[in-house]
């Protein structure tokens, strides 16, 4: 989905017959046999004697993966200039095991949730398309098959033709009331910055929010700050997290979290800047290929024999925020490459053209892959971030504080006082600026930030460095937030000027964040 592509009515054909592929699932993954039966023709409806057993141990609730179910005999397999399904050239630089199958078939997504509770995932997020739309038409479908599987579904909202923050709310509503009675629909409960509900509520992917619909001019984040708003405050709810990693637009849509779709550099450092209470939702791939589409050679990323896909985890689990839920991108968005589905080996079409496949891994390889990474996910141990108060106070144009050891996480800017005053935080880097005139007559400004600290210890170290303009001078105070209050527990002022960027370095101790503050 870079780049916000998503066409959902392209019309090609398809071959009349469809292998068939069972799934033996197993105990564990790693002992699952993949049988490819002769080909016959896919059944329209499929008998529950005739689809794959559900067996092994329930999937887990806290990943879930990208689906797209608008495959078909007459959409998206045929998606690219030239290529004929007839002769198995398909638009995709990779071929699924299934081949190009139709998506509404029962026993296709049979196939599918099987092989997703095999792999240990817990929930696909389904591209939507808006009320009435072939992806819309496939939810009862999903609905069934996921309950059947153990899985629950929740849905991508595109950036659709008619996409507006008022058909966003009512779309929401639709959704919640059409098909919120199946006990596959899926809901979590989560007190986040601008929904205080208590009950389980559904979670929503709005993707693009940058754009109201495909192709249309930008939007700024308050835009949908009035749909959110509504989807809020109605009866059933929901939960609203948007494909951006910047934090701003928490504050500026009222969204509840973000995810970030595709992190080609593997980057998930944007977690620690989410506001208090915010989604943290980070989303692993495999890799990247779309050139069948069209898509530039610049936007590749290569799977590496599965080290691709092994790093992103790592960097996602790595942060030391925990996420509310990982998503895998994707189950099967074979157009651009970023599928875990099986693949063919090898296979070759009528053409000539040899398609990409997993080798050295197996064709299901990535599901084996991501039943290690839920396991591992499960049995992490996320640290347990330390509550603490940041003020600084200048009387210098500029000043700047980096804190370092701990992890500054979840930052809130309590308050900024003083003409002129301008304050950021990047990273573990505050900024904290007045005009020049107004430090030279010695006015002072002051900025104060509520943050998490994570991997502080009793024995372990928290430096300040300082550094700051010529003119006057900084105090940098750090207060203790386990208590009913925050009280300062260290405190430092530095006015000289050595040169440079005059700076200057303290250490305080961990164990002055982790004990109980005195009492004041």
């Amino acid at each position: 989905m870079v780049g916000g592509s998503r066409s959902p009515g392209v019309v090609g054909r398809r071959p009349g017959r469809l292998r068939t592929i069972g799934l033996t699932v197993c105990r564990t993954l790693l002992a699952c046999v993949l049988i490819i039966s002769p080909s016959v023709g896919a059944p329209n409806a499929a008998a529950a004697a005739d689809l794959p057993p559900v067996i092994g141990p329930d999937p887990s609730a806290d990943v879930a993966a990208f689906y797209y179910p608008w495959y078909g005999d007459t959409t998206h397999w045929a998606d690219a200039a030239g290529t004929s399904l007839a002769a198995d050239d398909i638009a995709s630089d990779y071929y699924p095991l299934l081949g190009p199958y139709d998506s509404l078939e029962p026993a296709i997504v049979a196939r599918h949730m099987a092989w997703l509770r095999a792999a240990g995932i817990g929930m696909i997020v389904s591209s939507w398309w808006g009320q009435g739309s072939r992806e819309d038409g496939a939810v009862p479908v999903l609905l069934q098959m996921a309950e059947r599987y153990g899985l629950k579904v929740a849905f991508h909202l595109e950036d659709y033709g008619e996409r507006t923050a008022t058909r966003l709310a009512e779309d929401v509503a639709y959704l919640n009331q059409r098909y919120g009675s199946s006990p596959a629909f899926f809901r979590m409960t989560a007190w986040t910055p601008f929904d205080r509900r208590t009950d389980a509520q559904g979670l929503f992917f709005l993707w693009a929010p940058e754009v109201a619909s495909h192709g249309g001019e930008p939007v700024a984040a308050t835009y949908w700050r009035e749909g959110i708003d509504a989807i809020h405050a109605s009866r059933d709810g929901g939960l609203v997290v948007a494909s951006t990693t910047d934090a701003t637009w928490i504050e500026g849509a009222h969204l509840d979290g973000l995810y970030d779709y595709v992190a080609a550099d593997g980057r998930f450092a944007w977690a620690r800047t989410l506001p208090p209470g915010a989604l943290y939702v980070p989303s692993v791939a495999p890799g990247f290929s779309a050139r069948r589409i069209g898509y530039p050679l610049s936007t590749d990323f290569p799977r590496d024999a599965g080290a691709t896909y092994d790093a992103q985890w790592k960097a996602a689990l790595g942060t030391g925020v925990e996420p509310a839920l990982v998503t895998v991108t994707s189950f099967n968005e074979w157009h651009e490459g970023t599928q875990i589905e099986p693949a063919a080996p090898g296979h070759v079409a009528a053409t000539g053209r040899r398609y990409l496949d997993y080798a050295p891994l197996e064709p299901d390889g990535y599901l084996q892959r991501t039943r290690t990474w839920v396991t591992r996910l499960a049995a992490t141990r996320w640290p347990v971030p330390v509550p603490a108060r940041i003020t600084i106070r200048t009387t210098s144009d500029w000043t700047t504080v980096r804190v370092t050891g701990p992890i500054v996480a979840r930052p809130r800017r309590v308050a900024l006082s003083g003409s002129g005053a301008d304050a950021s935080l990047d990273g573990a880097l505050f900024t904290l600026l007045q005009p020049l005139p107004a430090a030279t007559i010695g006015k002072a400004v002051t900025t104060t930030w509520d943050v998490d600290l994570i991997g502080v210890t009793r024995t372990s170290r928290i430096t300040v460095r300082i550094e700051r303009g010529s003119l006057g001078s900084t105090t940098v105070k750090l207060a203790n937030r386990l208590g009913p209050r925050p009280v300062v527990v260290a405190a430092v002022t530095w006015s000289g000027s050595p040169g440079g960027r005059n700076p200057r370095t303290v250490v305080w101790p961990g164990r002055l964040l982790v004990e109980p503050p005195p009492t004041p």
